[in-house]
């Protein structure tokens, strides 16, 4: 049972049986339709071969008339004045004619009966408003179905014409077995066509709506391998434009983004635990150097003033090492946090001029400009735009020690564009991809005695990005380094108003 239960509460045996329940009243809307259509129609033929038999009984009775030489008016006297014979001889007539199967009751004028045929028999009577409606209008009356000791029986009234006049009416009645017989065959045939359609729709409901929900089975079999943790699970069903087809379309681009977004946070939680270690790294190197000279300063070295100096000056460059440091991270913490910059239009030769001019420590002695015509406005953060000049020049003098510099702008395909090109050794290609990680260093041990990070270009490539640029980087390992940066420029002003 409950394995039974189970099948039923499944959605395809849901949509079968609603299926059902809906085609079972069509069926039986269907099936009182036939059913009263053909009644009616066995109806309609039996009276109208109870309206055949009538006129052949008027026939005969008027041939017999004519064979004595009654006249119309002779007949309509006779009907008159002698009801009973007239309607003896219309009884005796239909019983003629229909071999004693339909039973007649003959009214005169005045609805009173005037002959039975068979003699005995106990014929239904109709209403004597109906008989009444037949003398008047002269035309049969309806069929009408009455129930007797014997069964029921099918009922029509013939008015009886004498010249241009009614003068009585003929009940014909007729047993209504055969037609019951025919009905109860058909209701028989029609219940047993309808469970026959019931069946094969159950069969067919079946089979259709297995083969339809084929699909979403295999999407709850690549829902449960996603659950198990097989991100690259997938239904893989043929695109098409039906609903089950946009299910699949879309839970599999669903699970496209789950990959992607679990992808993304395996390299971000990955790159998190690098960054940490990397800052830790670098913290721990000028933190240790300041315990160590301290250690050596509370052993006696302060006494001595120049053992005192030297100690206090590599104190002064760690800690102002490690204060560029923390700045640096903040800076890429806030570039990570995408923190709202403050776009500005200025003039970018006056930012590289003034950063130029200020210098940083290791100048070489040839600084050359090739700067665009001023002013060259762009639309940027003047504190980012600054922080991106001084990183590359810090950065030029570090690496490129001494080389000779060369600093340029240029409008180029509506970008602002700041290229620095040193004369130094360049960088290796194995280093070359690696430039804008960050903690990545070509040459670590002279990077880490000068005090740099391996921060100084990613901070330019984040910064550059943030204010909708870019910054690239190419270098031949001999031939020197071309660093570039692109900034958005400042919209145009519109133009005056004339007159």
């Amino acid at each position: 049972m409950r394995r039974i239960g189970h099948a039923l509460a499944s959605l395809r045996w849901r949509l079968t049986l609603t299926f059902i329940a809906l085609l079972l009243p069509l069926l039986v809307l269907l099936a009182g339709y036939q059913y009263l259509t053909l009644r009616a129609s066995l109806i309609s033929n039996r009276v109208s071969e109870m309206q055949a038999d009538f006129t052949s009984a008027k026939r005969l009775v008027a041939a017999k008339e004519k064979a004595l030489g009654a006249t119309t008016t002779a007949t309509r006297r006779l009907c008159a004045s002698h009801p009973a014979l007239v309607g003896t001889a219309v009884a005796s007539a239909v019983s003629t004619v229909t071999g004693q199967t339909v039973q007649v009751v003959v009214y005169d004028h005045s609805l009173t009966q005037e002959a039975i045929m068979p003699v005995g028999a106990s014929p239904p009577i109709l209403d004597a408003v109906v008989l009444q409606g037949v003398v008047d209008r002269g035309t049969r009356s309806s069929a009408q179905q009455i129930t007797t000791s014997g069964g029921d029986q099918l009922v029509v009234g013939f008015p009886v014409v004498a010249g241009s006049g009614v003068c009585g009416v003929a009940q014909l009645s007729v047993s209504m077995d055969p037609i019951t017989g025919v009905l109860h065959d058909e209701i028989l045939l029609i219940t047993a066509g309808g469970l026959v359609i019931l069946v094969l729709a159950l069969a067919l409901g079946v089979l259709l709506t297995g083969r339809t929900l084929r699909p979403m089975r295999r999407l709850t079999a690549t829902a449960e391998q996603l659950a198990t943790g097989d991100l690259t699970a997938r239904s893989r069903l043929t695109p098409s434009n039906d609903e089950v087809g946009q299910l699949a379309s879309s839970f599999d681009h669903m699970a496209d983004r789950i990959q992607e977004a679990f992808t993304a946070q395996q390299d971000s939680e990955a790159q998190v635990r690098r960054f940490i270690a990397d800052a830790s790294h670098e913290l721990r190197t000028p933190l240790t150097a300041l315990k160590g000279y301290i250690d050596v300063l509370r052993r006696g070295a302060g006494r001595e003033p120049a053992a005192l100096d030297a100690a206090l000056e590599a104190m002064s460059n760690e800690s102002e090492r490690m204060r560029v440091l923390v700045l640096d991270l903040l800076t890429l913490a806030r570039l990570d946090a995408h923190r709202e910059s403050h776009p500005e239009d200025f003039d970018l030769n006056a930012a590289v001029i003034g950063l130029l001019d200020e210098g940083v420590p290791g100048m070489p002695a040839v600084v050359e400009r090739s700067l665009a015509p001023a002013p060259l406005l762009v639309r940027a953060d003047r504190s980012a735009v600054s922080t991106i000049v001084r990183n590359l020049l810090v950065n030029a003098c570090k690496y490129a020690e001494g080389a000779a510099q060369h600093w340029s702008t240029v409008v180029e395909g509506g970008w602002a564009k700041l290229e620095i090109r040193d004369e130094g050794p360049g960088i290796p290609a194995a280093d070359l991809p690696h430039v804008f990680e960050r903690f990545y260093r070509g040459e670590k041990t002279r990077a880490r005695e000068e005090g740099g990070s391996g921060l100084g270009l990613s901070i330019v490539q984040g910064l550059a990005r943030a204010q909708g640029g870019e910054a690239a980087i190419r270098s031949t390992e001999g031939a020197g380094t071309t660093a570039t940066v692109w900034l958005p420029l400042a919209p145009a002003p519109p133009p005056p108003p004339t007159g």
